[in-house]
């Protein structure tokens, strides 16, 4: 089996190899082979010979001889490290499977890794390598690498502009701002908060050197360049998913380390609010000659491509806003890799006359690159502009709308729920957030979960005018296809379960330990019923996800999972299931309206913070019976799984929740209290900052 095993490994090996290099083996293989040593020095020496020649060999086949020298001298440090250099850019998995081997003493040998013979590259290289491991939601050996990397740095590697003995500021910077991504455990969540959170103390309050510098960081780590803040400072987008923490503590905490580190972030203040601040009461808004006065109001997103959520879910209410009491601005902050902006913003300002008018964003590589605190740049010429109102609808989600709301483009800006969690930017420079009372805790409760002001659309008003996702009756608005003729063999499921079907198919990284408990108490309960989850979307992140359902006890037999699907085949499987499981403690928004919209009915347990709570505002905005509502909406673990159980078990109950569901979504569709609710606030927003 062994010798199998090795012929099929390298069968696997030379397919790989271009065919010069495949050549050049079949010539040399009996000397290989023999285990002549005189044979096998001379293949290495004509090895590396080509490997060094320039302009003799191309990178593909070079990469092809350093694989040969890789697989026939494991140990050969070099060979390892340049292999990981020329595969970073094309393959990277592939390339920090070689880096990671530098480390290895079993390996490349004792005395003999990248640590022993040059500290500097292997501090480069752990950066590397704790970034890449970050970005594939493997929390564990991200911290692994980035710790090895600052203490590395330490040994008088770097110039103090850097943080010389003290350890590298990126490093610190990553570790200052990391969370897991993707818990193993709900003991794992914790303590990756614990962690952020003593070294973000080791930066902001025990380190002489905070300011960030670009060109040294950039000529130190060359992956930096593109852009050191995205580089070093890691995403506030899973703060959204900690639910037993202090959000707005450590969002708060988050911006003074950014700003610590670039403080041009916070410097720009547009000139129209300078003015403003000086007593000339007439210099806001668009000029005096407009009669009356309307209020120029900015729209910023990252996300105004076709059929992204957060458009989906402000779309209907920005289009109707009073164009007599709001000049608008639409402003797409053009991310890396960012989609087309959906043609219904350009078709809406046609019909509005032309009157509004959509702004692109985008990075500049010429001028751009190497800086921390480039959108810095953007904010200027937005403050050009001389906005009244700034709305950012998913500040949190982008690092560049994020970077670009520490400046005051507008003497009033305000964040909203496109990504559900507060900003942590004082509140002197992003005075509101915009929230639905349906949804939050009471007032006073909720205020504590955000570093601006709360602003409230309140109870019994809905927060969004929406309409159907699904058209005539059975087509995606979204991608103009049929969502009938799907059967569960087309997912890959059994096709003669006869039991119930429990689906969940929010993002794997939404789905925190938390719900590990619930679904597994209910297949454990239901002994027929099956779970439909959507599969991570990297081998990591899906092992530590079936680890910790292993841990929680689920019956693998009755697991199923489903990669990410059109939005047609999608709304198909919806249709399929028979309860969908809200996750927990974050829950579904748009996911939940599709899923009520197809008449299926959600079991939902409400957390603490915005994010966790849709369901149960749309619950409730549709007016359900009490006697129906009571089998959906959980207050404990228990009664989360008994209701979900409950409803899988007996058809009776469950078509009689469908037909009220049914009957129910069209209350939330089309509401025009929205639109009044969302211009009473954006105006008593500029009357309480502005004319004050």
């Amino acid at each position: 089996d062994n010798l199998i095993q090795q012929q099929l490994q390298m069968k696997a090996f030379l397919d790989r190899l271009p065919p010069t290099v495949l050549a050049y083996f079949e010539s040399h293989k009996d000397a290989v082979h023999s285990g002549n040593e005189e044979g096998i020095i001379q293949f290495f020496n004509d090895l590396n010979a080509r490997i060094e020649s320039p302009g003799t060999t191309s990178p593909q086949d070079t990469i092809g001889y350093l694989r040969l020298l890789a697989f026939y001298h494991p140990r050969h440090l070099l060979t390892l490290l340049r292999l990981g250099e020329m595969l970073t850019p094309i393959n990277p998995p592939e390339a920090m499977f070689y880096y990671e081997r530098c480390f290895d003493p079993t390996i490349v040998g004792e005395g003999n890794t990248v640590v022993d013979q040059s500290p500097y590259f292997a501090f480069v290289v752990a950066n590397m390598l704790g970034r890449y491991y970050m970005n594939e939601k493997n929390n564990q050996k991200g911290l692994k690498y980035t710790k090895m990397a600052f203490e590395l740095s330490k040994q008088n590697l770097l110039p103090p502009e850097l943080g010389g003995n003290d350890g590298d500021t990126c490093s610190l910077l990553t570790l200052a701002t990391s969370m897991d991504t993707f818990p193993a455990s709900l003991e794992a969540a914790d303590a990756s908060i614990k962690t952020m959170n003593s070294y973000a103390d080791l930066y902001l309050n025990h380190r002489e050197t905070t300011k960030f510098n670009d060109e040294l960081t950039v000529q130190a780590l060359p992956l930096s360049a593109q852009d050191p803040y995205i580089h070093c400072a890691l995403t506030l987008f899973p703060l959204s998913f900690y639910y037993r923490e202090d959000v707005a503590a450590i969002a708060s905490q988050r911006y003074n380390i950014e700003t610590r580190a670039w403080p041009k972030l916070k410097e720009y203040v547009a000139p129209h609010i300078l003015e403003m601040n000086n007593g000339d009461e007439s210099c806001h808004g668009n000029s005096a000659d407009d009669e009356p006065k309307r209020i120029n109001l900015a729209i910023l997103s990252a996300t105004m491509q076709a059929g992204h959520s957060v458009s989906e879910d402000f779309g209907g209410v920005l289009f109707r806003l009073s164009r007599e009491l709001f000049k608008i601005t639409y402003v797409y902050v053009h991310e890396k890799g960012s989609l087309p902006i959906d043609p219904i913003f350009e078709e809406h300002t046609e019909e509005n006359g032309g009157d509004d008018e959509i702004i692109h964003l985008y990075k500049n590589d010429d001028i751009d690159i190497g800086k921390g605190a480039w959108p810095v740049r953007l904010a200027e010429e937005m403050g050009k502009l001389r906005f009244d109102l700034a709305l950012y609808l998913d500040m949190t989600m982008s690092p560049v709308s994020r970077r670009m709301a520490m400046s005051r483009i507008a003497p009033v800006q305000l964040n909203t729920h496109g990504h559900p969690i507060t900003s942590g930017i004082p509140n002197s420079t992003v005075q509101y957030f915009v929230s639905w009372a349906e949804a939050e805790l009471p007032a006073d409760q909720a205020q504590a979960h955000y570093s601006e002001e709360l602003l409230l659309i309140p109870h019994g008003k809905m927060h969004q005018y929406y309409r159907r996702r699904i058209i005539n009756e059975s087509v995606s608005r979204l991608t103009g296809v049929s969502i009938e003729g799907y059967t569960l063999e087309s997912f890959g499921l059994p096709g003669s379960h006869n039991g119930a079907i429990y689906l969940n198919m929010q993002k794997p990284f939404k789905v925190h330990p938390e719900f590990d408990e619930l679904l597994c108490g209910i297949l454990n309960k239901d002994s027929t019923g099956i779970a439909v989850l959507h599969k991570a979307d990297t081998m990591d992140a899906h092992q530590i996800f079936l680890d910790r359902l292993e841990s929680a006890k689920c019956p693998f037999s009755r697991l199923y999972f489903v990669e990410q699907q059109p939005h047609h085949s999608l709304i198909a499987l919806y249709k399929l299931c028979t309860i969908v499981l809200d996750s927990y403690p974050a829950g579904g928004c748009t996911t939940s309206r599709e899923v009520l919209e197809v008449g299926k009915a959600i079991v939902s347990l409400p957390a603490r913070l915005l994010g966790g709570r849709w369901t149960l505002a749309y619950y409730n905005m549709m007016e359900l019976d009490d006697d129906i509502k009571q089998n959906l909406v959980a207050s404990s673990f228990e009664e989360y799984i008994d209701y979900a159980v409950q409803l899988g078990t007996n058809s009776t109950l469950l078509r009689k929740v469908e037909k009220e569901i049914g009957a129910k979504f069209p209350n939330l569709l089309g509401r025009e209290d929205a639109v009044e609710e969302w211009q009473n606030i954006l105006m008593r927003a500029h009357k309480d900052v502005v004319m004050t």
